[in-house]
Order: C-alpha cells, then structure tokens, then sequence
C-alpha cells in the first residue's frame, strides 16, 4: 500500500505540474508572465519525469546484469553436476567399499540438479562439497585411483569449473553491491521504494577451492 501511495503521489505531481504549466500557457493572452510561469512549469514536470523514468530505467538495467550474472552461475554449477557422475563412476571402479558414500554424493548431485528453486539449488550444492570432499580423498588410499588418467583429467575439469564458479561469482557480488547502492542513493531510493525494488543478497554458495583437498598426484597432499 505505501509504495503504491508513493508511486501514485509522484506520478499526481508530476501531472499536476505540467498540467498547470499548460493552462496558463493557455492564458497567455493575459500577459507575458503568465507564458514565462507555464512555460517554467511544464519544462519542470517534463523534466521530473523524464528524470524519474532514467533512474528507473537505470535500476532495472541494473537487476538484469544480477540475473544475468546469476545465470552464469547457473551454467557452471550445470557443469559441476554433470561431472560428478562420472567421477563416482571413476571412484567406482577402485573403491568398491564406499557404496553408501557414492550413493549420498549422488544423491545429493541430483537434488541439486534437479532444484526448481535458486535457494533449494544452492543449498544442495553446498552440502555435496564437503562429500566429494570425502570422495575425492580416497584416492589417497587408493594409489591405482590415484594414477588413473580419467580421474587426473576429472580433477582437472573440476579445478577449472570451480574457477570460473568463483569468477562468475565475483561478477555477481559486484553486480549486486552497485544495484544495493544505486537503490539506496537519493533520488533513486524515491524510484526503488515507489517501484518495490528490494536490496539483493550475495551469492552464497561455496566453492571447491575452499572445500576440496587438492590431490597431489606426486604422492604428497598440498
């Protein structure tokens, strides 16, 4: 309701002005002044407008580089997922043992994958970290895995996805922190609360660099 008043107010304002810029150009037969007084206060209510029209143009150029951003995001987790089956499979074939563990990675790959809500997404993929995590380290009581060209070259797929994760998120949280401060600075707070533009979160999600052993495939862990 209160950002539909101010909305609605600033609008009336705007009409209101130029309107009476208009009626006493209309009355110009009546003096000179009253055309300079029109002319000032049509100018002024246009100008408003056209003002109030660039920040909220501006705001919404702004919100979509977030999505935009966030769908880049989006693209590389897409490749994080598609790639833990085949490294289950590869951990597969060596480590017999570890079914549960594969099957709740998997499982957990999958809830991810299949997420129709960002937040249900992001919540997935941050509880299958700290398993593949677990996963990832049985190569280290699995020398034959370990030496295993597929799984050095999955290793190497994983390191590159997840820096270009950390990239993208940069991007967003950039995105993000200039859309915060646009809406919050006057008169673009005016825009932003009359049009319901909420402050955006940063990405919360972790990355691999931070959660992921890094396999030393010369026999020592770094």
């Amino acid at each position: 309701m209160k950002k539909n008043f101010e909305l609605s107010l600033m609008i009336a304002l705007i009409v209101v002005t130029f309107t009476l810029g208009v009626v006493f150009i209309c009355l110009l037969n009546h003096g000179s002044t009253f055309l300079v007084i029109g002319v000032i206060l049509a100018l002024f209510g246009f100008i408003n407008a056209m003002v109030l029209i660039g920040i909220n143009n501006k705001i919404i150029r702004y919100k979509n580089k977030i999505e935009e951003s966030l769908s880049l995001i989006d693209i590389q987790l897409k490749l994080r997922f598609d790639l833990v089956p085949n490294l289950v499979e590869t951990v597969k074939g060596y480590a017999k043992h570890e079914k549960e563990l594969l099957a709740e990675v998997i499982s957990l790959r999958n809830n991810a994958a299949n997420a129709t809500k960002e937040n249900e997404k992001l919540e997935n993929a941050n509880q299958l970290l700290p398993k593949l995590k677990q996963m990832i380290m049985l190569a280290e009581d699995y020398p034959t895995l370990k030496a295993d060209r597929v799984f050095k070259q999955l290793m190497d797929d994983l390191a590159d996805i997840e820096d270009r994760i950390v990239a993208a998120r940069r991007i967003y949280d950039s995105n993000v922190a200039m859309y915060n401060t646009l809406i919050k600075t006057f008169p673009n707070s005016i825009v932003a609360n009359a049009r319901g533009f909420e402050k955006a979160e940063l990405f919360k999600i972790d990355t691999a660099e931070k959660v992921l052993p890094k396999i030393s495939f010369n026999g020592e862990n770094k």
